[in-house]
């Protein structure tokens, strides 16, 4: 139940990681290119580039437990709100001028906020990861999480993906884990 559950860090450092990663030029897009090209829970990618930042890289089981945690969260409150949102963008039969766009900003600030509560909630899981024995580059983190959604799959668009993969990771080598932005 909801209420056995302990309050979640909403706005910790892996959330000013993750908006710091997030808002450099490019990121965003990258970001989408992997989540819609790949599959990847871009909140999964950037909790597992905190943990690697404050020198506990996540192993890929470790990825996929994590996946696992959150994936119901993702999947019946994150996916939903981003489906509608997406749809009252592109879709000429629901602009209704701007009384309607009022009403998409709250669910993309809705969206927003539930992949505050899915990254908070992965921080909670990786609070108590265990060191490596060594670091782990950042780019070999993208592409260890990029891996894990693809499983044996193709990579639709190899050179976007690399680029995608190399841009977030140089956004990420940039950011600091435990001050991230304050």
């Amino acid at each position: 139940m909801a209420e056995d559950r302990p309050a979640l860090d909403m706005t910790g450092p892996h959330w000013r990681f993750a908006l710091s990663v997030y808002g450099t030029p490019g990121v965003p897009d990258a970001c989408l290119l992997l989540q819609d090209t790949c599959g990847v829970d871009v909140n999964v990618l950037l909790i597992a580039l905190f943990a690697a930042k404050s020198g506990r890289p996540l192993s890929a089981a470790a990825v996929s437990a994590a996946d696992e945690a959150v994936r119901a969260w993702r999947d019946e409150a994150v996916r939903p709100l981003r489906e509608i949102r997406r749809r009252m963008k592109a879709d000429a039969a629901l602009a209704f001028g701007p009384d309607a766009e009022v009403v998409r900003n709250r669910v993309k600030a809705a969206e927003l906020s539930a992949e505050q509560v899915e990254q908070a909630v992965l921080a909670g899981l990786i609070a108590d990861n265990p060191p490596p024995a060594g670091a782990a580059a950042l780019e070999e983190v993208v592409r260890m999480v990029v891996d894990f959604y693809l499983g044996k799959g193709e990579v639709p668009d190899q050179a976007g993906v690399a680029r995608a993969i190399s841009t977030i990771a140089e956004s990420a080598e940039q950011v600091e884990a435990r001050g991230a932005a304050a």
